[in-house]
């Protein structure tokens, strides 16, 4: 028989090598494993999850799959197993997730969670606000969008909201007509920051409230023929600017320009008050005829420094900001106006106007005052408030529809039409965009207000 050569500890050379061998096999495949596996502890956006569609059914795997899982179920409401394995599944949910967060970008549309994935899913507020979606967030980015502490739903103080806008803190106020006070809340979570009342402020019929660049806020008081000016840092008052000296008659509605000024509708006096920001000196007055203003109910002012004010009738005027000199008076029935009650621009240059009896909704472009386009045939029921978004989506607060729409500025065509559900709109008064890009509607008989992420999930119903 032949003998083997074997070495002092009895094991053939033949044998160590295949333990050898078998031995950096199993290492190689441990690294690609571990390589492939994820880990917690708020450092998942340094990494690249993905579905690599390997014989196993799956890619990456770990915690950071898991917390991807979450928050894009949280997202998109699509349901799936959480289980920590990027297969097909989670590659359909980020996809769908990617194509809503990233409208405009279809380079994006990869299922690949990298770093502006991340990044969406990190700064967004999900419409599922649960401890796990928290948790999920938390670990994954290292902090969270929202708060699982949100305060109840009893005391926002909302009477008759008819008016809201969001400053550049990010938070959100909200003018209420009846209850004659304005109230203030925290974009990022949805807590109440504070109810500021009269008579210390002077609210009367507070219908129209806006932001400066200075960090102001400014409310119209109608009945009270006043504007009221405030410290959007605190909630301190800073000055009440009252007729006759400012011409206010009935001030419904009010905007800020880019060059630092405020500009006052008044409804009755068919006139238009510019005010310096700066410190609440009057710039001027402008008056009807000259201006075509007759029952002035919106006013907007654009990036290109022009004012647009929208008559109770069938016209639209726009104002050049810089000195207050007539630019245009646009007129139906071309344009389709109809009670144009509602104002708002896009980031491409077009202006978009709600018709509220012309169950429409018209585009034009500011640059020379052309129309681009009319649009009607969108289910719209008493249009009565617009805004826009920075990801170039249009959004329509339908009054007797009890209903939002989503419109594409790109091209016109309709994105969604959310209907009331579980009473979430309810004569909607007002519309406005957060800077996280989520929607918050003011329902004015339902005395609340509605948040929306950019999936059009109801986030929450404030009351």
């Amino acid at each position: 028989m032949k003998l083997r050569k074997i070495n002092s500890k009895g094991f053939s050379h033949v044998e160590i090598a295949i333990v050898v061998l078998v031995v950096a096999v199993l290492g190689l495949v441990g690294y690609r494993v571990l390589k492939n596996t994820s880990h917690a502890g708020s450092n998942c956006t340094g990494q690249t999850l993905s579905y690599q569609n390997q014989k196993a059914g799956y890619g990456s795997t770990g915690q950071c799959v898991k917390d991807a899982q979450t928050l894009s179920i949280a997202f998109t409401g699509i349901k799936m197993p959480v289980d920590g394995l990027y297969g097909p599944n989670t590659k359909t949910n980020i996809l769908a997730f990617q194509k809503k967060v990233f409208p405009n970008a279809s380079a994006q549309w990869d299922g690949i969670v990298g770093p502006n994935t991340w990044g969406k899913l990190c700064s967004l507020t999900p419409s599922s606000k649960t401890q796990a979606v928290y948790n999920a967030q938390k670990d994954a980015c290292g902090s969270t969008s929202f708060s699982v502490s949100v305060a109840p739903n009893s005391n926002y103080g909302f009477d008759n909201p008819m008016a809201i806008i969001t400053d550049n803190l990010g938070h959100i106020w909200v003018a209420n007509t009846n209850g004659k006070s304005v109230t203030e809340i925290n974009a990022k979570d949805g807590s109440l920051v504070q109810v500021l009342s009269a008579p210390k402020y002077g609210f009367n019929y507070t219908w129209g409230i806006t932001s400066d660049n200075l960090g102001h806020i400014w409310v119209a008081n109608s009945d009270g023929n006043s504007v009221t000016e405030i410290n959007a840092k605190d909630g301190s008052l800073v000055q009440i600017l009252s007729a006759p000296k400012y011409g206010f008659n009935k001030p419904l509605v009010i905007s800020s320009d880019n060059l630092g000024h405020i500009w006052v509708s008044n409804t009755d006096g068919n006139s238009v008050a510019e005010i310096n920001a700066k410190d609440g000196s009057l710039v001027q007055i402008l008056n009807a005829p000259k201006y075509n203003f007759a029952s002035t109910y919106s006013i907007y002012s654009d990036s290109l420094g022009h004012i647009w004010v929208g008559n109770y009738g069938t016209s639209v005027t726009e104002i050049n900001a810089k000195d207050g000199s007539l630019v245009q008076v646009l007129s139906a029935p071309k344009y389709g106006f109809g009670y144009s009650n509602s104002i708002t621009s896009d980031s491409l240059g077009h202006i978009w106007v709600a018709n509220t009896n012309g169950n429409s909704v018209t585009e034009i472009n500011a640059k020379d005052g052309s129309l681009v386009g009319v649009l009607r045939s969108y289910n719209y029921s008493t249009p009565w408030a617009i805004t826009s978004d920075s990801l170039g989506h249009i959004w329509v607060a339908n009054s007797d529809g009890n209903s939002v729409t989503e419109i594409n500025a790109k091209d016109g065509s309709l994105v969604q039409i959310l209907s009331s559900k579980n009473n979430s709109f309810k004569n909607l008064s007002a519309i406005t965009s957060d800077l996280n890009n989520n929607i918050w509607v003011a329902n004015s008989d339902s005395n609340s207000v509605t948040e929306i992420n950019q999936l059009g999930n109801v986030v929450k119903i404030y009351k």
